[in-house]
């Protein structure tokens, strides 16, 4: 009771909303008789048991990417699901969000993953389904982040990919408001390795006093450049360095959403696009 005091009271953006991975036959914690699989046929309505594949379909409710149409692709002819990523909302038994890959999207890099709210009582009802994923491989990110308000979380979503020289990685910053999901902004870092030197960037999100109903929101990637000391023919090295990029993001009411007048993380995006 204390902890949930505590949740809801002056520091609610210390309160973490807590994320796990979950198998489809799983039973919703506090909700007997009722499974994730029961959940996500609200998501697609066709959706069977199907042996090694876990549950298959193929009849997907409408939904949009949170990047806007351009970014859409089109779930696979044939849904294999197996397992999901689910998310509770501190205070809010009610409601829970989940994150599915639906597997390959033709014509495009990412997997078709999608980020689906629920309602849970006094009946499953799916409220809002968009797809967030970017690159190969979409997740919950590791970032431990509180909530904007009350029962309202910080969602961090990560779609990344590497190879043997680079690692590319954007995180989606979003939150539920009035059932809808709804983005505050996508944050691209970049890393390399060469013989010569390596480039890391470090996203990190925390929480500050901020116009109400919501916290502020505070971005910053850390580069670090550092060099290998390796004899490396033919190949220039940067010099090392230490750099910071960040932005504030505050809810603005009469836009009805977050925004930022930092423009150091588009710098920062514009440069690594160069490094391609």
């Amino acid at each position: 009771m204390k902890a949930f005091a505590f949740c809801l009271g002056a520091l609610f953006w210390l309160c973490v909303a807590p994320v796990a991975a979950a198998d489809l036959g799983d039973t919703v914690p506090g909700h007997p008789g009722l499974t994730y699989f029961d959940l996500m046929r609200l998501v697609v309505t066709d959706l069977a048991p199907g042996g090694k594949d876990g549950a298959v379909g193929h009849q997907v409710m409408p939904f949009e990417h949170i990047d806007g149409k351009e970014a859409k692709g089109d779930p696979p002819e044939t849904i294999a699901l197996q397992y999901i990523e689910t998310m509770a909302i501190p205070g809010d038994e009610s409601r829970i969000v989940i994150l599915a890959d639906l597997g390959p999207s033709e014509g495009q890099v990412a997997d078709a993953a999608l980020l689906a709210l629920f309602v849970l009582s006094p009946a499953p009802r799916l409220l809002d389904v968009v797809e967030v994923g970017t690159d190969r491989f979409t997740s919950f990110s590791d970032a431990k982040v509180g909530l904007l308000a009350p029962r309202t979380p910080l969602i961090l979503i990560t779609s990344t990919h590497s190879n043997s020289e680079q690692t590319y990685l954007s995180t989606k910053v979003m939150f539920v408001r009035r059932d809808r999901f709804q983005l505050i902004d996508a944050i691209f870092t970049f890393g390399e390795r060469s013989c010569a030197y390596d480039r890391t960037q470090e996203p990190s999100f925390t929480m500050f006093a901020g116009p109400r109903p919501y916290s502020a929101v505070h971005v910053s990637v850390l580069e670090r450049v550092t060099l290998t000391g390796e004899a490396c023919d033919d190949q220039k090295a940067p010099r090392p360095s230490v750099a910071t990029y960040q932005a504030n993001y505050r809810w603005d009411a009469r836009r009805q959403r977050f925004t930022t007048r930092s423009g150091e993380l588009d710098r920062l995006a514009a440069e690594d696009a160069k490094r391609f």
